[in-house]
């Protein structure tokens, strides 16, 4: 084989080897990203366990305390609050180990279906933290209108003796609750939403990695 026939042979290897090369850098550059993105959906997730501890330390007091047991409540937020702390810790964990288990993936497809799998509990966590403060939100008003001096001067009596709170106390009520929970939802949404829609562009980028391979 002479010199030219050489180099042209040497050329057409070297183009062989181009697109792997390509696709290994994007496979890199996605799988850092995408750990990157994981690692601050657990520090975020951390941040807002720790905010809540810190300001649930600083609300409770003697009168506080006084005003659930005088909703009959107390021993609810006990059990309550257990629940929801381990179950916070719990998603903390997930989100750690998935983001370890990210950080050793070398493989296109496993890599996809852990974005998939960290987003499915990113979403579990949002709807868990709305819907655990819907539930508590009720209860502590059912709570309210059966024991709390305060509203119970608000009743309405009938002529057949019965009570009833007015209307416009119920609807305002739950304007203003449900008004509270758009707010968590807008915060979760604009926190969380921002680093999902990352990870899904990842998702789609490592999709068309494994169509090219």
């Amino acid at each position: 084989m002479d010199e030219l026939e050489f180099l042209k042979e040497d050329w057409k290897r070297q183009e062989a080897d181009l697109p792997k090369v390509s696709i290994d850098s994007l496979y890199r550059m996605i799988h850092k990203r995408s750990s990157s993105i994981m690692k601050w959906i657990l520090y975020i997730s951390i941040i807002e366990f720790l905010f809540w501890t810190v300001l649930n330390a600083f609300t409770i007091n003697t009168k506080s305390l006084n005003s659930l047991k005088e909703l009959h409540l107390y021993e609810f937020e006990i059990v309550a609050t257990i629940i929801h702390y381990c179950l916070l810790i719990y998603f903390i964990y997930i989100f750690y180990k998935n983001y370890k288990e990210v950080q050793t993936t070398e493989n296109t497809s496993v890599l996809m279906k852990r974005i998939l799998k960290v987003r499915k509990t990113v979403n579990y966590y949002v709807i868990y933290n709305l819907v655990m403060a819907f539930v508590i939100g009720m209860i502590v008003f059912i709570a309210s209108a059966m024991y709390s001096p305060k509203i119970q001067k608000l009743y309405i009596v009938g002529e057949d003796g019965s009570t009833t709170l007015p209307l416009s106390f119920i609807i305002s009520f739950l304007a203003m609750f449900l008004f509270m929970i758009g707010i968590f939802w807008l915060f979760y949404k604009l926190l969380y939403g921002i680093l999902l829609r990352r990870l899904h562009r990842n998702y789609k980028e490592l999709n068309k990695l494994e169509l090219r391979n």
